[in-house]
């Protein structure tokens, strides 16, 4: 999939908006970071290299063109430079490069940000329910959470299929309206 915010955003800092650049570099901070740590378990090394790709970027924006996809875009540019790092710093030889470790394992980072991110999360969804009506909540519930049909959320509810559609896009559209999607809780 495709993150077309990523990519306009993408576009606006290659044009010089420098808030663009703050907004990328926070969105995929702390991805690139628990994704680094799937090579090396030396968190300051991948710091470093995560540093390096975005001082690059931003002295070589006007030469940019916008990726089909960011994160992939900066997904390969860490894992180059890593690798980079780990032969320069004779971690591993050239020929050892193919057979580099890939450490699935939960890191201690990884669970103390999924922890982080999920409390965050957590709060921001019961501050969302809280604007909402019962029923609102209840064909957010059935169709989200349980992720059933609309013909069985219509039985649960007693409702007509339009309208339970009503009563879900007016759920939607009080949060939408209510909360902005670009926060940093739901990255």
């Amino acid at each position: 999939m495709c993150d077309n915010k990523s990519k306009t955003q993408w576009r606006r800092f290659v044009s010089g908006d420098n808030s663009a650049y703050d907004w990328l570099f926070n969105k995929y901070i702390r991805i690139l970071y628990r994704y680094g740590l799937h090579f090396t378990s030396d968190g300051e090394a991948v710091k470093d290299c995560i540093h390096d790709i975005f001082t690059w970027l931003y002295k070589n924006r006007q030469r940019l063109v916008v990726p089909s996809n960011v994160k992939v875009y900066l997904f390969v540019s860490l894992k180059n430079r890593l690798l980079r790092y780990l032969h320069n710093n004779r971690m591993y030889e050239r020929e050892e490069m193919e057979d580099l470790p890939f450490l699935l394992e939960p890191t201690v980072e990884d669970e103390y940000i999924d922890n982080e991110q999920f409390m965050r999360q957590k709060e921001m969804i019961e501050r969302m329910l809280s604007i909402i009506s019962p029923r609102q909540k209840e064909v957010i519930y059935y169709r989200f959470i349980q992720e059933l049909q609309w013909d069985e959320v219509c039985k649960l509810m007693d409702l007509p299929y339009q309208s339970a559609q009503n009563l879900l896009q007016r759920a939607l559209k009080k949060i939408r309206e209510n909360f902005d999607f670009d926060d940093a809780y739901f990255q």
